[in-house]
C-alpha cells in the first residue's frame, strides 16, 4: 500500500479490526514530529519545578512525542538549555525529571523481559489478583477522584503522573491487583504507553522496584489536585486517614481492603472492535532497490539517524496486527501513530513509503522481496519486540542498526534512580546540580 493520505487512514483501519478500543473522536491529540516541535519550541518550564506536582502545573505534555521518537531526550534538553541559557537554575527539575526517562530506558535495556515480571521481592505480603475489577474498566467506582482518573486515562489518553501514581496505588494497594494488569491498561490508553517507563513506575508504586510501596492519602490527592475531587465529594473517602494508619490497614493483613469479592473479567474483555474478516494486503510491483528501511513505533521521526542516512531506500512501518489483538490499543492511540506515519512520510524525499498491517517479520521479508532487497535498516531501541524481530530479520538480510544518542552514559545496572543521577546529573544539565535546599525547622 504506497502511501496517500488522502484514502489511506479509512482503509487502515479496516485492516486494524479487533485491533483497538472505542472509535474517532474529534480531540484526538495531533501525532507528529511537526507538532512535537510546535509543542517544544512553544513550552516554557519557567514553573515547572515550582507547579509540576500539580494536576494543572506547567507540565510539558510532550511525553507522547519522546515515546514515539518523534522528539528525542538529547534535543529537548538541547532546545531548553540553548532557549533558556541565562538561567539554567530553571531548567534543572525539569531535565532531572526528563532523566528518568532515560534511566528507565536503561532499565529496559538491563532487564528486558524480565521488566514484565517483579525486578525485587514486594516489599509486603499482601496476595494480589490478575483481575481488573468490571467497576474500574467501566469508570464507575464510586469515588469521584478515582472515576475521574478513568475518564480522563479513556477519554483524553492522558494522566498527569502524580494522578498516575495515585491510581496506580489505589489498584494495587486498595483493590489488590497485579501491578502487571495495571501497565497494561496504560499501555491500552495512554498516548505515551510504553515498556519501560510505564511498567517500571508501576514497579515502583507496587515497591518491586523500589525500597517501600507508594500510597497517597487524602490530604495528597486533595493538595495536589486543589480540590479538584475532594471539595464536592460526598462519599465515604478510603484515602481519609493519616499514613501510618493506611499503612497498617494496607499492608498489615494478607488482602488488600477493598479487593473485589468476585471473579471480574480480564481488561481485554473492554470495548475491543470485532474481528473482521483480515483484508487481502498484496503489495504492488514497486521500483527495485536494495535497502529498506524499517520504521518501528519508537522511531518516528525524519532525523532519526536509520532514515537520515539512507535518503534512496524503501521506507516501510508495520502496525504489529498480532501484539494489537493481543493488547488492543485505544482508537486515539493508534490515531497518533498514524499521523506521526502521515507527518514523517510527508517530509522524507525517499520515493517508496508503505504503511503494512500485519506480522512485522512476515511483512517486511514479503517486501524486501518485492523490492530486492537485501539490507534492512533499524533504529536501535531496548524495547525486546524490536530487538526480537531484528534477530529474525537477521536470519534472512543483511541487517544494520543505527545506533541512537542517549541522555547519559552510565554502564553501572540501574537500580535506584538516585545513585543514576549523582553519576550523570553533570552530563544532563550541563553543570553540577544546584545542592538541595535546607529545611529549617
Amino acid at each position: 500500500m504506497n502511501y496517500d493520505q488522502s484514502n489511506q487512514r479509512d482503509t487502515l483501519f479496516e485492516r486494524l479490526s479487533g485491533c483497538f478500543l472505542g472509535g474517532p473522536k474529534l480531540d484526538n491529540l495531533p501525532g507528529g514530529r511537526t507538532e512535537a516541535l510546535r509543542k517544544l519550541h512553544t513550552y516554557d518550564p519557567s514553573s515547572y519545578s515550582r507547579t509540576r506536582n500539580y494536576t494543572n502545573g506547567a507540565v510539558s505534555q510532550l511525553s507522547p512525542y519522546l515515546r514515539h521518537g518523534m522528539l528525542s531526550l538529547i534535543e529537548v534538553r538541547d532546545h531548553l538549555r540553548s532557549k533558556f541559557s541565562n538561567d539554567p537554575s530553571h531548567l534543572e527539575e525539569f531535565l532531572r525529571q526528563l532523566a528518568w526517562r532515560d534511566f528507565f530506558e536503561k532499565v529496559l535495556t538491563w532487564n528486558g523481559h524480565a521488566l514484565d515480571e517483579d525486578l525485587e521481592e514486594p516489599k509486603h505480603s499482601v496476595s494480589r489478583s490478575n483481575r481488573i475489577p468490571l467497576d474500574v474498566l467501566s469508570g464507575d467506582t464510586g469515588l469521584p477522584c478515582i472515576d475521574g482518573m478513568l475518564s480522563d486515562l479513556f477519554d483524553q489518553g492522558y494522566l498527569h503522573n502524580h494522578a498516575r501514581l495515585w491510581f496506580a496505588a489505589y489498584l494495587c494497594h486498595f483493590r489488590g491487583v497485579r501491578w502487571q494488569e495495571g501497565a497494561g491498561l496504560f499501555r491500552q490508553h495512554l498516548y505515551d504507553g510504553d515498556i519501560a517507563s510505564n511498567s517500571a513506575s508501576w514497579q515502583w508504586v507496587e515497591g518491586t522496584f523500589a525500597s517501600k510501596p507508594y500510597f497517597m492519602n487524602k490530604d495528597n490527592i486533595a493538595n495536589f489536585s486543589s480540590g479538584k475531587w475532594c471539595n464536592s465529594c460526598k462519599v465515604k473517602c478510603p484515602f481519609d486517614a493519616d499514613y501510618p494508619k493506611l499503612q497498617h490497614r494496607l499492608f498489615a493483613g494478607s488482602t488488600a481492603p477493598f479487593v473485589s469479592k468476585v471473579a471480574d473479567k480480564a481488561a481485554v474483555t473492554n470495548n475491543t472492535q470485532p474481528a473482521s474478516h483480515d483484508i487481502p494486503e498484496d503489495i504492488a510491483p514497486l521500483p527495485p532497490n536494495t535497502d529498506l528501511i524499517w520504521v518501528h513505533d519508537a522511531a518516528i521521526s525524519w532525523v532519526d539517524e536509520c532514515v537520515a542516512q539512507n535518503p534512496n531506500a524503501a521506507v516501510a512501518f508495520v502496525f504489529n496486527k498480532p501484539a494489537l489483538q493481543a493488547e488492543p490499543w485505544a482508537y486515539h492511540r493508534l490515531a497518533f501513530v498514524a499521523d506521526g506515519i502521515d507527518d514523517l512520510f510527508k517530509n522524507l524525499p525517499n520515493s517508496t513509503k508503505l504503511t503494512l498491517v500485519g506480522d512485522p517479520v512476515e511483512r517486511l521479508t514479503t517486501l524486501a522481496h518485492k523490492l530486492g532487497a537485501t539490507t534492512i535498516h533499524i533504529s536501535e531501541h531496548p524495547n525486546p519486540w524490536v530487538i526480537e524481530t531484528a534477530e529474525q530479520l537477521r536470519m534472512k538480510f543483511r541487517v544494520i542498526i543505527h545506533p541512537r544518542l542517549v541522555l547519559a552514559e552510565y554502564p553501572l545496572e540501574p537500580k535506584r534512580f538516585s545513585r543514576y543521577w549523582e553519576k550523570v546529573a553533570i552530563q544532563v544539565l550541563g553543570h553540577r546540580p544546584n545542592p538541595p535546599k535546607r529545611k529549617f525547622k
